[in-house]
């Protein structure tokens, strides 16, 4: 189970562990987007502090309808339990996950100030 909290801001937010090729570790304090129907999304200072492997760029349509194209990289996120690779996004801002993560996932909630949340591998799935 992956235990996080609902923020201030009523923010969905979760920490992760994410790491690079070269062994560089960091845990990061993702904000949930269910919006975005990738994996994750990165700063660059985590990009690059992570050494991340570039895999290209990739066109995406951003929240107010427009287009963008952004960088692609290959990373590895703790997950359930598990080392899985996923393609992220180089984004400025905070760190997004996204639906393609939570897939096979089940999220609970407590939509107030600092209420818990759980991610929990849903049974039968791909992720448990």
């Amino acid at each position: 189970m992956i235990a996080g909290r609902v923020n201030r801001y009523l923010d969905a937010t979760a920490p992760l562990v994410v790491r690079g090729p070269n062994h560089a570790t960091a845990t990061l304090g993702f904000t949930i987007d269910t919006g975005f129907d990738g994996s994750v999304c990165l700063p660059p200072e985590q990009v690059a502090a992570l050494q991340l492997v570039p895999l290209g760029t990739q066109l995406v349509i951003l929240g107010d309808g427009s287009e963008a194209e952004l960088a692609m990289y290959e990373a590895a996120v703790e997950w359930h339990g598990r080392l899985v690779l996923v393609p992220a996004l180089e984004v400025e801002g905070g760190a997004l996950l996204g639906m393609a993560l939570l897939h096979g996932s089940r999220m609970t909630m407590d939509i107030v100030e600092n209420g818990p949340l759980q991610i929990e591998p849903l049974r039968g799935s791909a992720a448990s």
